[in-house]
């Protein structure tokens, strides 16, 4: 797998025809979560099993069943008119009736245009509900980012605690043997019991963490135990003019072409219902005195004297007018959100690199000699304390940093709906 959006289309995820066929509700303790869990496997639960987007996808089924609707044609009616059956004159023997079928004769073309508005609606809803599914694959790689580094994090808590512990065995052996003094031994052992609540705590971010991820697909409780992925390679990104041009395909932005062709489709069909309706009616009329019957018809046209449909005419002339404000400010917020996270993705490979030629190797010779030299007594409890909290915080900037990085390119793929070339998250070995 190269990136998140990537395994989205392996699963299918190609936009509208997904939302289009929702599954049913799935009770989430019937949903199969694997012991050792990988990007895709997260992916594969939250798109299936994500109440949100079943929500999402239902708006889909909406837009559908309005397009239907807009292509069935006015029912006809049906009416019985009786004269002349009471007042003055004898019982019903000389009333009339007259039995019609009347049927709305639609004019001005508003059947064809009430069908492209709806269709024309349904091509926006299908770009936001793909959009919708990239904002999920976005956060289910958000969460599973955060719990791979937060497992690594506490990694490190556990390593910090044995060196502690490690340290604290030393320095009481030196001091039993005269040759430190005991507050070295009570700051060795305050500094244990800092790196044991430093863990506790860590262990509990942890646990949130994957209590968010598997939150995504409905779990309330964790069923997963390890997370296989890694966060060590971090390419640096394409130009940000190539992403920018990319974006301009995606549906965050591609919905507003939809939405212009929506708006005019909508100020069309307001433009015809300009135009009133025939109602033409046919019957039969029957004579109760004489035993005759004859045809009648009647057409019926509204006069247009005083509703011609011009507030609602100049309502979709002014949503149709909007549009271009609303695309330019939507591309200004996208391209914003891509140069953000394009400058983050570069300042976190920079600070990587640096961090991996450059400090880390210098902090981890300097600890390692420091270890050595404290347990010869060459050096002081104090020294190796200092070495020790060196090494690991540009350990854990590291972590930290790639971190941010990988956020990054999960925000670039939603912005522009497709895969960084970046290599692979999952299943990437650990420092």
């Amino acid at each position: 797998m190269k990136t998140a959006v990537f395994v989205i289309a392996a699963c299918g995820m190609c936009c509208a025809p997904l939302a289009r066929a929702q599954a049913p509700e799935a009770d989430p303790n019937e949903v199969q979560v694997p012991r050792d869990l990988t990007l895709g496997d997260a992916l594969r639960l939250a798109l299936d099993a994500n109440p949100g987007l079943r929500a999402l996808g239902l708006e889909l089924r909406k837009a559908e069943g309005r397009t239907r609707q807009a292509a069935v044609r006015p029912n006809p009616g049906l009416a019985l008119d009786v004269e002349n059956f009471g007042g003055t004159l004898p019982g019903v023997s000389r009333s009339e009736a007259t039995l019609s079928v009347g049927q709305i004769l639609e004019l001005g073309g508003k059947r064809p245009a009430r069908i492209g508005a709806a269709r024309a609606d349904e091509a926006v809803v299908s770009l936001d509900v793909a959009a919708g599914r990239l904002a999920l694959v976005a956060e289910v790689v958000t969460r599973y980012l955060e719990a791979i580094a937060a497992d690594r994090a506490l990694a490190l808590s556990h390593e910090e605690v044995r060196a502690a512990e490690e340290a604290a065995t030393t320095t009481a052996q030196r001091v039993r043997a005269g040759a430190a003094h005991p507050v070295e031994q009570r700051r060795a052992e305050v500094e244990l019991a800092n790196a044991k609540l430093e863990r506790t705590t860590v262990e509990v971010e942890a646990s949130l963490t994957r209590t968010r991820l598997s939150l995504l697909w409905g779990d309330a409780e964790p069923r997963f135990e390890q997370l296989l992925g890694g966060l060590d390679s971090l390419a640096g990104p394409p130009s940000l003019d190539s992403i920018a041009a990319r974006a301009e395909t995606s549906p965050v932005l591609a919905r507003w072409r939809a939405e212009r062709d929506a708006r005019r489709k909508r100020l069309d069909l307001e433009r015809a219902r300009r135009i009133p309706d025939l109602t033409a009616q046919a019957g039969v009329r029957s004579f109760a005195e004489t035993s005759d019957r004859a045809l009648v018809g009647v057409v019926g046209f509204p006069l247009p004297l005083f509703d011609r449909n011009r507030g609602a005419i100049q309502e979709a002339t002014a949503a149709l007018e909007q549009v271009p404000n609303q695309e330019a400010q939507a591309r200004v917020e996208v391209r914003r959100a891509l140069a953000e996270a394009h400058a983050t993705l570069r300042r976190a490979r920079g600070k990587v690199e640096t961090l991996r030629h450059e400090v880390l190797p210098e902090a981890q010779r300097a600890f390692e000699e420091m270890r050595v030299g404290f347990e010869r007594g060459r050096f002081t409890y104090l020294d190796l304390l200092e070495a020790r909290r060196t090494w690991i915080r540009a350990r854990r900037e590291e972590l930290q940093t790639l971190l941010i990085g990988h956020l990054a390119i999960a925000e670039l793929e939603r912005l522009i709906g497709g895969p960084l070339e970046t290599p692979s998250r999952e299943g990437g070995p650990e420092r």
